[in-house]
């Protein structure tokens, strides 16, 4: 018996649960033109206010739906008539088991994370489309104001795929709506006094009697098309927002943290790997986020601390323990450390590399280990390009260094109002070139008010 009571509970509160709880309804968004668009985005970032803690999504929700309406669809009562949609059904599944959780831990404005907001302003005004030139356009003006987080960065690609699911729901909704349309429909034909009141203008609408034909038996073309070109037109929508969440998975929104433009310029850090740079830029926002600053403006105060004499100061401990020397550093998680990671390759490594197993590492050096590593492709797509130009004393001084990619650089550079010429070439061994002429035993070139074309040539490797 108490048992009885206590499940008769829990089927009430389920019961309440589901009858309240509120139900996703489609929503249609304006499509702009290119001009529109630029003029609405100013207005859209200018407006939305500082983020907070404490997001929520409805991917759920959005799941729950379209699998309700997939077992609807596939009702024996329709026969074919939706039979395109349900050989997506595959697809779709796996699309809606997505996990969006991250999203949920990001910055928000109104309960929803700023990355979602994002990401619906670009694709919901370009007809769920990924237009590159408009999501550039975005996210330019959103760093013109305030820097978007790393997190923020990292989770884009999901806030987009998370919008584009939510269409998705959005149309399967249709569905059920057209799923009933059809229902009435066979009612009417059998019965017309069976519609109540409440449907009667159904029977003025072109798809209402087209699809009151098909329940009749008619099979004019002229009927067929009129409901054929509301499923084909639903069908082919749903099949570009699939095709628009794989070009979500392969879209590249590291470019437009801003940070970026100063990090790779130090070797140590565009050489670094992916998991490493991830490390790094994950201390860049946390240390910012403690001193409530724009992680663009805590990198330029990382980029000016390396300037200074005070960066890279390590706090180190060695003891000698049998034959061997042990060293014990102790390094805030701050300023500094991003500094020292900066000045040595190796302390990048030692601070932010992600921990192997030794097994795997078959007691490789830490440069070895490096090389490894490195065949990874990088978050950030840029190399660093040093031509090591320096005209200290009236005198020019070369000493190039070039990613492997790079074959040739060409650079104009000016002192005291003369412009010259510099040339950087792959070749077989290193030289010094004046005009045409090799230069043997000079590493320097007096520079005066003659414009020069200096070519140096780099080795291979």
């Amino acid at each position: 018996m108490e048992y009885a009571v206590s499940l008769t509970v829990v089927a009430v509160f389920i019961a309440v649960y589901l009858l309240t709880r509120p139900k996703v309804r489609t929503v249609f968004f304006d499509e702009y033109d290119d001009l529109q668009f630029v003029f609405a985005v100013e207005s859209f970032i200018k407006e939305m206010p500082l983020p907070k803690e404490g997001g929520k999504t409805d991917a759920k929700r959005y799941a729950s739906t379209v699998k309700r309406v997939m077992f609807k669809i596939k009702s024996s009562k329709f026969g074919s008539f939706f039979e395109k949609f349900i050989a997506l059904e595959d697809d779709i599944k796996k699309i809606i088991k997505y996990d969006f959780a991250l999203l949920d831990e990001l910055p928000s404005i109104e309960k929803e994370p700023r990355a979602v907001k994002i990401a619906r302003f670009c694709l919901v005004h370009s007809d769920y489309r990924m237009c590159d030139a408009r999501i550039k356009r975005v996210f330019e003006e959103q760093n013109k104001r305030r820097t978007l987080s790393y997190s923020e960065i990292m989770a884009m690609g999901k806030a987009f795929r998370y919008i584009l699911t939510e269409k998705i729901c959005y149309i399967y909704l249709q569905l059920e709506t057209l799923a009933k349309v059809y229902d009435l429909a066979a009612k009417y034909v059998y019965n017309p006094l069976m519609i109540s009141g409440k449907y009667k203008k159904l029977i003025k609408s072109r798809l209402f009697l087209s699809l009151c034909a098909l329940r009749a038996g008619y099979r004019m073309e002229y009927f067929s098309r009129i409901h054929c070109e509301v499923t084909d037109g639903l069908y082919n929508k749903l099949t570009e927002i699939i095709d628009a969440i794989k070009e979500a998975e392969k879209y590249d929104f590291s470019v437009f943290y801003t940070p970026l433009e100063i990090l790779d310029r130090y070797e140590t850090f565009s050489s670094a790997t992916a998991q490493t740079k991830q490390n790094f830029l994950a201390l860049i926002k946390e240390a910012s986020d403690k001193e409530n600053l724009d992680e663009f403006m805590y990198t330029i105060r990382v980029d000016k601390y390396m300037q200074s004499a005070s960066s890279g100061h390590i706090s180190v401990r060695r003891g000698s323990v049998f034959s061997r020397t042990i060293c014990v550093i102790n390094q805030k998680r701050d300023i500094s450390m991003l500094a020292a990671a900066l000045n040595s390759r190796q302390f990048m490594n030692l601070y932010f590399a992600p921990n192997e197993r030794k097994s795997k590492r078959n007691g490789k050096s830490i440069s070895k280990i490096i090389e490894y590593e490195n065949t990874f492709e990088p978050i950030c797509k840029f190399r660093t390009l040093n031509f090591g130009i320096s005209v200290s004393g009236g005198k020019l001084k070369v000493s190039p260094s070039l990613p492997a990619m790079i074959e040739r650089a060409d650079v104009v550079f000016d002192v005291n109002g003369t412009q010259n010429s510099l040339h950087i070439e792959r070749g077989e061994e290193k030289a010094l070139y004046l005009g045409t002429t090799r230069l043997s035993g000079i590493e320097q070139i007096k520079l005066g008010e003659v414009p020069v074309d200096v070519t140096v040539t780099v080795p291979r490797g």
